[in-house]
C-alpha cells in the first residue's frame, strides 16, 4: 500500500495537462488523487479516462483555496492513512526522477537536526530562508508543488486562513533573528497574503521546516504573464546570498525548543491584525460555538478569508416537504457568541441589501441598508458592549448579502476540539 498520497489539481488545458501529468503517473510510488475542475468535456473526459489515477473527482470547484482544502481533506480521511500528502498544480513540470529526489529532503533534514513538515521541487529565489547544501529552507513553499507529512497536512487544514505580511515576517524573525522583508518579494509592504503564504508560518511556529531542492527542477508552464513579469525566478543554482549558519542554526535550535515544549512562538488561529483587533473568518464561524443558518453559497475571495458567505433567497414556507413536514421560511442567518464589542463585516452582493443585527444581552437591535459591492463597499458594522459574553444574531432580509467575518478587540473563547476542513464550507455559489 502506498504511504503517498498525491492530489493533482486541473481545470481545462487539455493539452498543457497531457504534458504535466505524465511524470505523476508513478502508481507504484504513489496514489494520484485527480481533482478537475473543467468546464469543457474535453478537459472532463481527459481526466477521467486517465486509469493510472487512484481516484478522479470532476467538477471541483470554487476556486483555488476551496481546492486546496478538499484535495487535503480527502487525503487526510481517507481510509488508507497516508503518511504523506502532496498538492501539484496543473502549470508544474516535474523532472521524471522528481518524486525520489524530493522525498529524500524529508531523511537529508532530519539528519540535519530537523523535523521536515513538507518538502518541494519547486524553488522560487526570495522564498528562501535560507540557503542549504542540495536544499533551501524556505519560508514559503506555496501549494502549486508540496509535499506534507501527515501532521504538517493536519496543522495546515486545521490553521487555514489567509495572513498578513507582518505575521510571517515576525515568524521567522522570532525563529532566525533576521527579517525577510530584507529579500522577499513584497519588501515592507503590509497587506493580505493569500493562505498558502501562510502555510510555512504555521509550520515553523510548530516547530516544523519546508525544504526544497536546490537547484530547483520544475519549468513552470502557461504561465500569464511570465514569471519575469511576476517578479519569480526559479532558482536554477544555490542562492549563495541567502546561505547562513547563524541563521539556519538559530532556526535548528528554536524549532527544537518548539517541539520539546520549551518555546512558544505566538501565532493565532484567528488573524490578528495589525491594530491589535482579532478577525474571525466565515469558516472559523463553528471554532467560536457559531453557526449558520438559511440557505448560504461559498464565494472565494483569495484575500480575505479566502472563504466569504453569500446568502441566498429564504426558502418559501406554506409548501409541504417530501417527508410530510410544513415548510417553513427560513432567513439565512448567522448566530455567534461574542465577548466584547465587535465589527461585523458584510457587504451588499452585487445588488445592494438589507441585514438586521439583534444583540441578546442589551436590546440593540438594528437593520442596516448595505451598498453593493461592486464598488468596494464592505460595511463594518459596530455592535457595541462593555463586559459582556453574550449571543448576537445577523439575518440577511435580502439575497446576495456577503458575510465576511467578525472583528473583536478582545480575544475570544473558543472550541479547540472544533476542526475545519472542506465539509465546513457551503455549496459552491
Amino acid at each position: 500500500m502506498n504511504r503517498v498520497a498525491i492530489a493533482f489539481s486541473t481545470r481545462d488545458k487539455t493539452e498543457q495537462v497531457k504534458c504535466v501529468v505524465e511524470p505523476l503517473l508513478q502508481p507504484d510510488k504513489f496514489a494520484l488523487f485527480w481533482s478537475d475542475g473543467s468546464k469543457t468535456q474535453a478537459g472532463e473526459c481527459f481526466a477521467l479516462g486517465c486509469s493510472a489515477a487512484h481516484q478522479v473527482t470532476c467538477n471541483v470547484r470554487g476556486g483555488a483555496d476551496t481546492v486546496i482544502a478538499f484535495n487535503l481533506t480527502q487525503m487526510l480521511q481517507h481510509s488508507s492513512r497516508y503518511e504523506f500528502c502532496g498538492l501539484v498544480e496543473d502549470d508544474v513540470l516535474l523532472p521524471s526522477d522528481w518524486f525520489d529526489r524530493t522525498m529524500a529532503l524529508f531523511e537529508q533534514g532530519r539528519q540535519d537536526g530537523l523535523e521536515v513538515g513538507a518538502v518541494s521541487a519547486r524553488c522560487y529565489e526570495d522564498r528562501i530562508l535560507v540557503q542549504r547544501d542540495g536544499y533551501a529552507l524556505m519560508h514559503n513553499s506555496g501549494a502549486g508543488m508540496v509535499i506534507f507529512s501527515r501532521r504538517a497536512a493536519e496543522l495546515i487544514l486545521d490553521h487555514f486562513r489567509t495572513g498578513w505580511t507582518m505575521t510571517n515576517r515576525r515568524v521567522f524573525a522570532q525563529l532566525t533573528e533576521q527579517d525577510i522583508g530584507a529579500w522577499w518579494a513584497f519588501r515592507g509592504g503590509q497587506h493580505a497574503l493569500g493562505a498558502d503564504w501562510h502555510f510555512d508560518t504555521v509550520l515553523a511556529a510548530h516547530g516544523l521546516a519546508s525544504l526544497a531542492l536546490t537547484p530547483s527542477p520544475v519549468e513552470m508552464v502557461g504561465q500569464d504573464p511570465p514569471l519575469a513579469q511576476q517578479g519569480l525566478t526559479i532558482a536554477r543554482a544555490p542562492v549563495e546570498a541567502r546561505r547562513d549558519l547563524a541563521a539556519y542554526t538559530r532556526f535548528l535550535c528554536a524549532t527544537a525548543a518548539i517541539r520539546g515544549g520549551d518555546m512558544c512562538v505566538p501565532l493565532s488561529r484567528f488573524r490578528r491584525d495589525e491594530d491589535g483587533g482579532t478577525t474571525i473568518f466565515p469558516h472559523q464561524i463553528a471554532q467560536l460555538g457559531g453557526w449558520y443558518e438559511g440557505d448560504w453559497r461559498l464565494r472565494w475571495y483569495q484575500g480575505h478569508g479566502p472563504f466569504v458567505w453569500e446568502a441566498l433567497q429564504e426558502k418559501a414556507a406554506g409548501g409541504v416537504s417530501a417527508g410530510g413536514y410544513a415548510q417553513v421560511a427560513t432567513t439565512p442567518c448567522l448566530h455567534i457568541s461574542v465577548s466584547g464589542s465587535c465589527l461585523l463585516h458584510a457587504s451588499g452582493g452585487q445588488a445592494g441589501g438589507l441585514v438586521r443585527i439583534i444583540d441578546e444581552a442589551s436590546g440593540f437591535d438594528n437593520t442596516i441598508e448595505l451598498p453593493p459591492e461592486a464598488a468596494g463597499n464592505i460595511v463594518s458594522m459596530m455592535v457595541p458592549a462593555a463586559v459582556s459574553y453574550r449571543r448576537i444574531h445577523l439575518s440577511c432580509l435580502t439575497p446576495g448579502v456577503r458575510f465576511f467575518g467578525v472583528t473583536t478587540r478582545e480575544e475570544q473563547p473558543w472550541l479547540p476540539h472544533v476542526r475545519f476542513d472542506h465539509s465546513v464550507l457551503p455549496p459552491v455559489g
